[in-house]
């Protein structure tokens, strides 16, 4: 059996790592919380109480949060925003990356880390190549929806670094909320990346939203084989019959080998808690026999987790002697 790994999450150290730099209400959060059948104001409360204790500074939140829904490991992700909403006052990205570094010291085995940075800074390349060789992240994220598609010359130095150490690239897919620009996040852009790098593993996180671009990223996928489609927020979206019948049609056109189980948890949890999603998930097979279809124990295990160890190459856990 797998190991249970969540292919995309955060952990927020200190409120300036995730700075709020909106005066208005965040309305597109507050309205994911309205899934818990919250009139607007009561809604906004809980927004701004999630908020305050969201900050992990050791990760002791986050474990605690995996150990109660059986997951085994965990990817964070870090983000890169600061060319939208400025870097005076956050943690330098160079920082914030190392400081995911010292969270997968603390929790060996449990904790591991993409490096995340814009590739239009001059350091970009350095910091990546950083992260891969000194501190044994796993890959690189990106987000598009600050300004530069995929396909953008800019990035493709980063590119070149994956293909040459062999680690994966995670791109935010999908919409964005406030300055951050949506049509940079369409899964298409992803489709030349992947046509000009055919030895680089992409990742669709989000796969796409399954609000906006899901379909868009799953044909990406389908004549991409490089492309893999991670699962991320999905618990918002979509009902068991959406999940049963959209994971059929993603074994038989793409593979089910490509398809990644995901949380973007951040300690703030909106429509199900991390055990809930894991939960759902486990129980597909069940729901797909009564839906008239079929999903096999195997191949959700493979979602699970097994898929995530082969494309990020996870390392084998460590066992006693």
């Amino acid at each position: 059996m797998s190991r249970v790994v969540d292919a995309h999450m955060h952990v927020f150290r200190d409120p300036s790592w995730n700075p709020i730099r909106q005066k208005a209400r965040p309305t597109s959060w507050i309205n994911q919380v309205r899934w818990f059948d919250m009139d607007r104001d009561a809604a906004e409360k809980r927004y701004y109480d999630a908020v305050a204790e969201a900050w992990d500074p050791d990760g002791s939140k986050t474990i605690a949060r995996m150990d109660e829904a059986g997951v085994d490991v965990s990817v964070a992700m870090p983000m890169d925003r600061g060319l939208v909403h400025g870097d005076v006052g956050a943690i330098p990205i160079e920082d914030k990356n190392k400081g995911y570094y010292e969270l997968t010291q603390l929790w060996p085995g449990r904790l591991y880390s993409f490096c995340g940075v814009d590739p239009r800074r001059p350091y970009a390349a350095t910091l990546l190549e950083r992260a891969l060789t000194e501190w044994g992240f796993l890959g690189l994220k990106l987000y598009p929806t600050t300004g530069f598609y995929p396909d953008d010359e800019v990035v493709y130095p980063l590119y070149e670094i994956c293909r040459e150490y062999d680690v994966p690239v995670l791109l935010h897919q999908g919409h964005s909320g406030g300055a951050l620009k949506s049509k940079y996040g369409h899964p298409i852009y992803v489709d030349s990346a992947a046509a000009d790098f055919p030895e680089v593993r992409f990742v669709l996180g989000h796969g796409g939203r399954f609000e906006t671009w899901a379909k868009e990223a799953m044909s990406v996928a389908v004549y991409k084989t490089n492309v893999h489609i991670e699962i991320s927020l999905w618990q918002h979206w979509a009902s068991v019959d959406d999940l049963v019948r959209t994971f059929v049609w993603i074994r038989d056109r793409i593979g089910i080998d490509r398809l990644l189980f995901g949380s973007d948890m951040t300690n703030v949890e909106v429509s199900m808690s991390l055990r809930q999603w894991v939960d759902v998930i486990r129980l597909l097979p069940e729901w797909a026999k009564q839906l008239g279809y079929r999903l096999s124990d195997e191949e959700i295990s493979m979602v699970l987790g097994g898929n995530t160890e082969r494309v990020y190459r996870i390392p084998e856990p460590v066992t006693g002697t």
